[in-house]
């Protein structure tokens, strides 16, 4: 049964109509689900206290006016966006009867829990498409819900690490590197979206409801795809080349005017080269043997950077960039979170921010969803709220739990309290 489809006046969103439950999770799990929240679907993610959700521990430091709580969790507070938020502690099988009945009354389910949990749960796959035959369900684990290492422990790190990216990252004389980001949470979770919008589509032509076994670990090896099919044909490994490529020099960061600042350049063509010559003020380099070919300059690349990291040191990284654009030549400043947030005019033209509204913080600042859909705009809303924020709503309004009934289940400990607000 879909979700209810709510008159606002305004363009309809996207995916208005559909309602998501979500186990999940960290970031792989929830990162779907906040896409879906943003173009319209009513999601709501159970949680549970006796498990709660790591990623609501991650407080910045004690702030002595406003203590810390979960709910300022930055990271719970922009993955989580746009949901609703019940509490069950699944351990009760009460819980997990409440659970069916509102995956009775919804179109999706997402998880990303170790394979096998929903399954112990009695919330796997073919205990959910009793209740609900037109189900689609994704179950976004690290390894997928078959194979050897399918109960393995998994977080970003050790699957970048497995995947075979770490050993791309870095610099030739030093260890290989993390990139400092959960980057396989993120493509997993790109890759699951997609997955469900296409069992969507071919559930709306008529072919029922589906389950999708995703494993981030295949996600993200097949980032690196093309890596590995010319390392297998040339019979050799890949080496790092920290910020250099095979096919371009210049090609690195390159410092500027001020402490730790920084432009990115990129030549890949020698029309490109004669050009950066010029914004530079460097012609005689058009005579120098090292650079006069994108293959001499491959070859003399420590020297090439020793000149351009000289030429580029005295002029500032967004004069240096604007000059270099103008000239056709790629090029970006390094940028921090303050020139993200406060001076990329870029982003706020384009409306990339939007303003949500948090639980202890009222309206902040969030990092929006990047998909213009000019004829179903999306929106948050709100943040991350707070843990059972929503389930006098949930039970009551649209399970049709009697207050009683409610309390009874609180009592039990089925139903789990909620934060006080």
């Amino acid at each position: 049964m879909p979700g209810d489809v709510r008159s606002t006046g305004e363009p309809a969103q996207a995916l208005a109509g559909l309602r998501v439950v979500e186990f999940s999770a960290a970031m792989a799990g929830p990162w779907i689900g906040r896409f879906m929240a943003w173009c319209g679907a009513e999601v709501i993610r159970v949680e549970s206290r006796s498990r709660p959700d790591v990623v609501r521990l991650y407080v910045p430091p004690r702030n002595p006016e406003l203590g810390t709580q979960p709910q300022l969790s930055p990271w719970f507070t922009d993955w989580n966006a746009g949901k609703q938020f019940v509490t069950l502690d699944l351990r009760q099988p009460l819980a997990v009867e409440l659970g069916k009945r509102l995956v009775a009354r919804s179109d999706i389910v997402v998880e990303n829990y170790t394979a096998g949990v929903m399954d112990k749960l009695g919330l796997g796959y073919p205990e959910l498409e009793r209740v609900n035959p037109e189900l689609i369900m994704i179950s976004s684990s690290g390894f997928g819900d078959t194979g050897p290492c399918k109960s393995h422990v998994t977080w970003g790190p050790n699957i970048e690490a497995l995947s075979g990216m770490s050993r791309l990252s870095g610099f030739p004389s030093r260890d290989c590197t993390l990139t400092q980001y959960a980057y396989p949470d993120g493509i997993s979770a790109l890759h699951g979206l997609v997955a469900v919008l296409a069992a969507l589509d071919h559930r709306r032509r008529g072919g029922g409801g589906q389950y999708i076994n995703l494993s981030q670990y295949e996600a993200t090896v097949a980032g690196i795809g093309e890596v590995m099919m010319e390392a297998l044909a040339l019979g050799q490994e890949p080496v790092r080349l920290g910020n250099r490529s095979r096919d371009a020099a210049p090609h690195g960061c390159y410092p500027c005017l001020g402490e730790d600042r920084w432009c990115a350049i990129t030549v890949s063509t020698d029309a490109e080269w004669q050009r950066l010559c010029a914004v530079l003020g460097r012609p005689e380099w058009l005579e120098d043997p090292r650079f006069t070919s994108l293959a001499a300059r491959l070859e003399h690349v420590e020297a090439l950077d020793a000149e351009i990291a000289q030429a580029t040191r005295d002029r500032t990284e967004v004069e240096l960039m604007n000059a270099l654009q103008e000239a056709r030549i790629a090029a970006g400043v390094v940028q921090n979170v303050e020139d993200l947030a406060r001076r990329d005019g870029h982003l706020a033209a384009r409306g990339f921010f939007e303003e949500v509204e948090h639980l202890v913080k009222g309206s902040v600042t969030a990092t929006g969803i990047p998909l213009g859909l000019t004829g179903t705009p999306g929106g948050s809303g709100r943040a991350g709220a707070a843990m059972g924020q929503d389930n006098e709503h949930v039970f009551g309004t649209l399970l049709g739990m009697t207050r009683e009934e409610i309390d009874a289940a609180l009592e039990a400990g089925a139903i789990e309290p909620a934060d006080e607000t």
